[in-house]
């Protein structure tokens, strides 16, 4: 069956696995596999199979990067803290 992962035409079988069709996106793409997340529809492809997940041929499957995003936990805990302290400060300017 083919499948179709932003616009590249990938030729697998329904049993193939979500690692190894991963695996197949890492070796064309030159995108490291950790960081490759799957979409098709509205579900995240996780484990298992193709099939197992819904996929049918000609299927269209989004490729989205997992990277995470914010503040290092280290900085938003100090942050946090001068905040509270800031407003603490302002609550006793105010009294």
């Amino acid at each position: 069956m083919q499948i179709l992962v932003n616009n590249t035409a990938y030729n697998v079988e329904a049993t193939t696995s979500v690692e190894s069709l991963k695996a197949m996106i890492e070796n064309k793409e030159f995108v490291p596999s950790h960081l490759i997340r799957l979409v098709n529809g509205a579900n995240s492809l996780e484990g298992g199979t193709l099939a197992g997940n819904g996929i049918e041929d000609e299927a269209s499957i989004a490729l989205l990067l997992d990277v995470s995003a914010g503040m290092r936990k280290k900085w938003k805990k100090k942050r946090m803290r001068r905040l509270r302290r800031k407003r603490r400060k302002m609550r006793q300017r105010a009294r």
